[in-house]
């Protein structure tokens, strides 16, 4: 009898199988949000055996931080009157300003003493604001109000850096001359 011939062919050797886009994005999915999980339960438990590297929950400083601003009692308004002369060249121009200012608090001894003690850094504070400043910027409506406004803030922020009492309420321009 005649045989049976029967051809197979060899199938083609099936290439090995990618893993799914899931498969692929699984791992690192749960090794991040494991990650996350560990992060969050130790900012929740740390601040107990750490207590120097976190800030207490009642608000008191961190070490290092700065410093936490005093409760300025409310006082009788006063006025602090700063016997310098204050003056600079004004910005992009050949003229130049000089002022003499007065300061307003209701902050009362706190806030005076803290102007005292920091005297030196308040009036190079108010020479950089006066350098700063250009003819434009006097010449507009209210310019005298809004350097006046700056004053304040440059003074408050030296305040508060320096001693935590920042209790400026205005500043006041005794003097102004423009040449």
């Amino acid at each position: 009898m005649a045989e049976a011939l029967t051809v197979t062919e060899d199938a083609p050797a099936e290439a090995p199988r990618k893993p799914g886009l899931v498969k692929r994005l699984l791992l690192p999915l749960l090794l991040l949000l494991a990650g996350l999980g560990a992060g969050a339960g130790g900012m929740l438990v740390a601040p107990r055996f750490f207590p120097d590297l976190f800030p207490a929950a009642d608000g008191a400083e961190a070490e290092g931080a700065a410093p936490k601003p005093r409760k300025v009692k409310q006082a009788p308004l006063s006025y602090i009157e700063l016997d310098n002369s204050f003056t600079a060249n004004l910005r992009d121009s050949g003229r130049y300003i000089q002022v003499k200012i007065a300061l307003s608090t209701h902050g009362g001894e706190p806030v005076a003493e803290a102007v005292e003690q920091h005297k030196v850094a308040i009036v190079a504070a108010t020479l950089a604001v006066l350098a700063d400043t250009t003819q434009q910027d006097l010449e507009a409506p209210g310019g005298r109000d809004r350097l006046a406004a700056r004053m304040r803030m440059a003074i408050n922020d030296i305040l508060m850096r320096k001693s935590g009492a920042a209790g400026i309420d205005d500043v006041f321009l005794t003097s102004f001359v423009v040449q």
